[in-house]
């Protein structure tokens, strides 16, 4: 059976010290504009004396001119005493008042186990409750570490072997492990497919592959996470109702979470009087397929192109849509003026104490 494996995501990364990093995410951390940058990760507890620890793998993305030094080693100790003093190793490890240098140098007197640019290291040779590591990121430029983990001694294939081979840190062992490393991470990727099915966790670049299982085209750089996880959610009741008015004012809703006023120039057409015909169609189109869309926002050439290339999958046929965003505000264009005694005012609540007068310009509505 393959053994625990511990992540290394947002709450451990918060507990941990990262100087010259931003965390990004839940589980990335990012290089910032030092020349230099450390990740001082939590003590890691097995809850056990003496346990076996198999690897620490992560995800590493940086320029060639950086490299990577990773320091790592298992005690069964919490504490170390200091000037006569009993501190604990992981707070010595995250102060951010302690130097660097010494926490390296403190780092070699316990043998630490140092790697270089290696994303995956096995620990066979370290032993102890406690296991703790810390990343150094030494040169300037755009990188990244991230989704860090520690697996504890979990050799699918070893154990299935007699006790006369199953030596620790052996050849035959850490041959061995490559398979087994193998072995559990399709286990792990195996697992997780549910997560990758399930609408509200799977990774966003899915979604639009999910829509078009569907029938529907979704563009991912159209719309937020959030729109677009609604959106395909809701896809089995828009292609219900697909060319009817539900669909479009279901869409509009997801986009803008308010429901639009929909025109139907067909419907409209018998209660305009003559006199007002022209002003009619300019407004709501000549073709009785014409349907205009009132939003009550103002809305960008962006948003309305992400909305009419929705809609367009879902508008009844030969139907011809405008899209309107309503300003909340007025405005007034070079050639207006006021008159005399005339004023732009919005409605406002108001209360008037004792022994207030009022001039002649105020009114009380």
């Amino acid at each position: 059976m393959p053994g625990i494996s511990y992540s290394v995501h947002k709450n451990r990364l918060e507990e941990g010290y990262f100087p010259g990093f931003v965390l990004k995410d839940r589980k990335l951390l990012q290089t910032g504009e030092e020349d230099i940058h450390y990740f001082y990760c939590k003590a890691i507890d097995s809850t056990e004396e003496d346990s076996h620890w198999g690897r620490l793998s992560f995800q590493m993305n940086l320029e060639e001119n950086m490299a990577c030094f990773v320091y790592v080693t298992a005690k069964n100790e919490a504490y170390f005493y200091r000037e006569n003093q009993p501190k604990k190793i992981e707070d010595f490890l995250c102060d951010e008042k302690e130097s660097h240098d010494l926490k390296k140098k403190f780092m070699k007197m316990v043998g630490a186990k140092k790697s270089v640019n290696e994303e995956d290291i096995l620990l066979y040779d370290q032993k102890g409750r406690y296991l703790y590591f810390f990343i150094e990121v030494i040169g300037k430029g755009k990188g990244s570490i991230g989704n860090i983990r520690v697996e504890q001694q979990g050799d699918t294939f070893m154990n299935t072997f007699p006790d006369v081979y199953r030596e620790h840190n052996s050849f035959f062992h850490r041959y061995l492990s490559i398979f087994s490393t193998i072995y559990n991470e399709f286990e792990e990727r195996i697992d997780a497919l549910p997560k990758m099915l399930d609408l509200d966790t799977c990774p966003l670049h899915l979604l639009p592959v999910y829509a078009s299982w569907m029938g529907v085209e979704i563009k991912e750089e159209f719309f937020t996470e959030e729109i677009l996880r609604k959106l395909v959610k809701n896809i089995y009741y828009l292609n219900q109702r697909k060319g009817t008015k539900a669909a479009i004012e279901r869409i509009i809703e997801i986009i803008f979470s308010e429901k639009p006023m929909i025109l139907e120039k067909n419907q409209m057409a018998d209660y305009v009087e003559a006199s007002e015909y022209k002003e009619f169609e300019r407004l709501y189109g000549k073709s009785n397929f014409d349907v205009t869309i009132l939003i009550k926002k103002e809305l960008t050439e962006i948003q309305k192109n992400q909305l009419m290339f929705l809609l367009e999958q879902y508008k009844p046929v030969r139907c011809r849509l405008h899209v309107i965003g309503l300003q909340q505000t007025g405005t007034l264009d070079s050639y207006s003026y006021l008159d005399l005694n005339a004023g732009i005012w919005e409605k406002s609540g108001a209360k008037l104490d004792e022994k207030t007068t009022m001039d002649s310009v105020m009114i009380l509505g």
